[in-house]
């Protein structure tokens, strides 16, 4: 291989150049599907969406229980009203006589208060239609007159019963104060003359509370049940699945890494063939002609010795293409020859090649594998498009780096341009950056147009992993 001193010293630089890629010092793991984490995910997103639904449903029902709740009190208020209100009803209640009006009410209050024994009503008035209270459990509201609300007066005028939440804030209501939230439920009634009146019943809202808690609760059980039996059900489903895509990304794997070793064999071959089959005779032949050049005089010397030179850089050429066919795997000891291999394309165009390179070298297979590769499209980019008469390629161990430079005294070219794009014809920079970007490394460019270009890639050496 050419050893020479370098005509400029690649490995020293004023500056570090242009910064293409920059260092990555993560780890670079295989990527590999984590089963038992998608297998736990699947199992809460099943746990947490059906607890939503089981939410969402049981407020729901408890929303229903209580509109359940408060038509049962409208029911209730409705047969107080029909059975035992009305019947006990007199045309003296409203009287202006005082002891009619006295005895029509301890009428009423006879009826009622079996009524309100019996169930939870805390609280019962029966209005005139001026807003009157005819009479009421709570004698101090007797005789009083208040406002009645539109649903009161709709109530007496269509004949409906209907319940709300009563306002405790207002003055008619001030002695059920301290109860708690109380449900009002009004329904019109009349006297045996047929003169409307307006009954209201109070409940606790408690009740109501109590209903719905208790649909709720059924409710609850029976969702939350479910959802559990399904997940219970769809767990082994689930498990059942996943193992059949592990298998099947195994099997995947399996064929890929087939693949790889016929396509690794198969390359074997086609270099072992080019190695033992063209490239020795055509190295042979050369050898022969050149030989015979020297033993030739007149013009046909000339002819034999051009024809051996043209065989010679043949067999660069075709060893250049055993190395892309099957690259050399360089190991500390025999990256030497790896970049002789990578340079040949080089020798073969005719550009001087000076490789600068330790006789061993602490760095592990692939920084190893890295440097070949960068170096061989390097040397392939310069004989593309440099024009170049003389390469350099310099490698060094730098702290846990290792360092490859590989200059050369081409035309140069303005790197903001050509980094900016992704045309075909400046593929091979783009390979440059990906060689890096794999090895986790940093790479770095100067030139200008008639300056020449110089390289430098710094990849961690990792020689403790060999």
């Amino acid at each position: 291989m050419p050893r020479a001193a370098p005509t400029t010293d690649p490995s020293a630089s004023d500056d570090g150049g242009l910064l293409v890629v920059a260092p990555d010092a993560r780890p670079r793991s295989a990527r590999t599907t984590p089963w038992g984490r998608v297998l736990v995910g699947v199992v809460l997103v099943a746990l947490l969406g059906g607890a939503a639904v089981a939410t969402v449903g049981t407020l729901v029902s408890q929303r229903t229980a209580e509109r359940f709740a408060v038509e049962d009190a409208t029911e209730d208020t409705a047969a107080v009203a029909r059975s035992v209100v009305e019947p006990a009803l007199l045309d003296a209640i409203a009287d202006h006589d005082p002891a009619e009006r006295a005895a029509a009410a301890d009428e009423l209050a006879r009826a009622v208060r079996g009524v309100t024994a019996a169930s939870a009503a805390v609280r019962v008035k029966l209005w005139a239609p001026d807003g009157t209270v005819l009479w009421s459990d709570e004698p101090r509201l007797v005789g009083q007159r208040f406002a009645l609300s539109e649903e009161d007066l709709e109530a007496l005028e269509t004949d409906r019963s209907d319940a709300e939440v009563s306002d405790l804030t207002e003055p008619e209501n001030r002695y059920e104060r301290g109860q708690g939230r109380l449900l009002e439920a009004y329904q019109a009634v009349h006297t045996p003359s047929g003169a409307p009146l307006l009954l209201e019943v109070y409940y606790p809202y408690d009740a109501v509370l109590a209903s719905a808690a208790s649909l709720r609760s059924a409710f609850a059980t029976l969702a939350f049940g479910t959802v559990a039996v399904a997940v219970a059900l769809l767990l082994p489903v689930v498990l059942w699945l996943l193992l059949r895509l592990r298998a099947g990304q195994r099997e995947r794997e399996r064929l890929l890494v087939r693949a790889l070793d016929a396509e690794t064999a198969e390359r074997r071959r086609l270099a072992a063939d080019l190695h033992d089959g063209p490239v020795q005779d055509i190295a042979g032949l050369a050898l022969s002609l050149g030989a015979a050049a020297r033993t030739t005089t007149g013009p046909g010397s000339a002819v034999l010795d051009e024809s051996a030179t043209t065989l010679r850089a043949a067999v660069s050429t075709l060893r250049s293409s055993m190395s892309a066919i099957q690259p050399p795997v360089p190991d500390r000891a025999g990256l030497v020859a790896a970049l002789d291999d990578a340079t040949a394309r080089g020798r073969a165009a005719g550009v001087r090649t000076v490789v600068t390179v330790p006789a061993t070298i602490d760095a592990s297979p692939s920084a190893l594998l890295a440097t070949v590769r960068f170096v061989r499209e390097s040397v392939a980019n310069t004989v593309r498009h440099a024009g170049a008469s003389t390469v350099e390629v310099v490698v060094r161990r730098s702290l846990e780096d290792l360092v490859v430079v590989v200059v050369d005294d081409g035309v140069g070219f303005d790197a903001d341009t050509v980094l900016s794009t992704r045309r075909s014809g400046h593929l091979g920079t783009t390979l440059l950056r990906q060689i890096a970007e794999d090895a986790g490394g940093a790479l770095r460019l100067r030139t200008t147009p008639d300056t020449g270009t110089r390289w430098e890639l710094s990849i961690p050496a990792g020689g403790s992993t060999w």
